[in-house]
């Protein structure tokens, strides 16, 4: 296992600084994964390359690919209403809130704590209205929900098991909604108000996922091949396509720091990275998945501490060490 080059020393240097308890660093290409390495310790256990960590938001894009493959089976559509779907939701909205929106933020449903203790289903079809659907874009977990309903509605099978079939598909065998399978305790969980347990209960489509760096990395190995057996081409071709750029954000920093398309996230400033095209997606929990299309790379970073960009981590650092790795 080859422990140096440029993102290994990045992901060792955050460990060191304190800027993170431990640190899980993985790279693959389109060919399969090329290193995987774990620095680091926390409260007695030492980090290993075969690690679960809760991956939050990372979650996002392996429910829209999940949900995308009713789209392209004809089952489904990014036009259709998630009331059509879910009956009882929006109950006077005068508008239409589509699949395609809720994968890219622009639902316009008020969004409740990721801990709040509703079901998530009930959540949902009781949930507020922000703004006009289409008109803006602001974060949205429960969206995912929504996402997951109409995955649901489409096919028959429990969403979860439309995800597990993603994963099985795909190599990423240790994807779970578990707690067994023992993931790293989260830190900055009391600071931010966030009651992580009852977080993982409601198995959430967008923020509830664990998994290993092996998991990201085969399913990333599977995007980069383009090899159909998550989504074919053309289906990853439109969730690769930003859907936010001429749409306002509401946000509590002065500028959107990535643009969505279905699912994924993409850099909306490129000016201060070596490499174009990247797309994939951070946790709050402080993991991150990204593919390079141009560099042929995927590069998987896990870690257990909320907020870590306030700490110091600075991904884009990380996105220009894999470009030239």
């Amino acid at each position: 296992m080859v422990e140096t080059g440029p993102a290994a020393d990045w992901a060792r240097n955050q460990v060191d600084h304190n800027r993170v308890p431990v640190a899980v660093l993985g790279v693959a290409s389109s060919h399969g994964i090329e290193d995987i390495v774990a620095f680091g310790s926390d409260g007695g256990r030492q980090a290993t390359t075969d690690d679960h960590f809760a991956l939050f938001s990372v979650t996002k894009p392996i429910s829209a690919l999940t949900v995308m493959r009713q789209v392209e089976l004809g089952k489904l559509a990014l036009a259709a209403s998630l009331g059509d779907a879910l009956p009882g939701f929006g109950v006077g909205r005068t508008d239409t809130v589509t699949l395609e929106q809720l994968l890219s933020h622009r639902s316009g449903i008020s969004d409740p704590a990721l801990d709040d203790g509703t079901p998530l289903r009930e959540a949902l079809t009781s949930a507020g209205q922000a703004f006009y659907s289409g008109s803006l874009v602001q974060y949205c977990n429960i969206a995912f929900e929504g996402a997951a309903a109409m995955a649901e509605w489409a096919d028959g099978r429990p969403f979860e098991d439309q995800l597990l079939a993603l994963a099985a598909d795909t190599g990423a065998h240790g994807l779970t909604f578990n707690t067994e399978c023992n993931p790293h305790t989260v830190h900055g969980t009391d600071a931010a108000g966030l009651d992580v347990q009852a977080m993982y209960k409601n198995r959430h489509p967008g923020a509830g996922l664990f998994g290993t760096a092996t998991d990201l990395l085969n399913l990333g190995t599977d995007l980069l091949r383009n090899s159909g057996k998550a989504v074919r081409p053309a289906t990853l071709a439109a969730m690769r396509r930003p859907r936010t750029r001429e749409v306002s954000h509401i946000t509590t920093r002065p500028q959107p720091l990535r643009h969505t398309g279905l699912g994924f996230q993409m850099p909306a400033n490129e000016s201060d990275l070596f490499a174009q095209g990247i797309y994939g997606h951070p946790g709050w929990s402080g993991t991150e998945w990204w593919m390079f299309p141009e560099q042929d790379r995927c590069v998987v970073f896990l870690t257990n501490a909320l907020d870590t960009p306030d700490r110091g981590v600075d991904t884009n650092e990380l996105f220009n060490a894999v470009a030239v790795s």
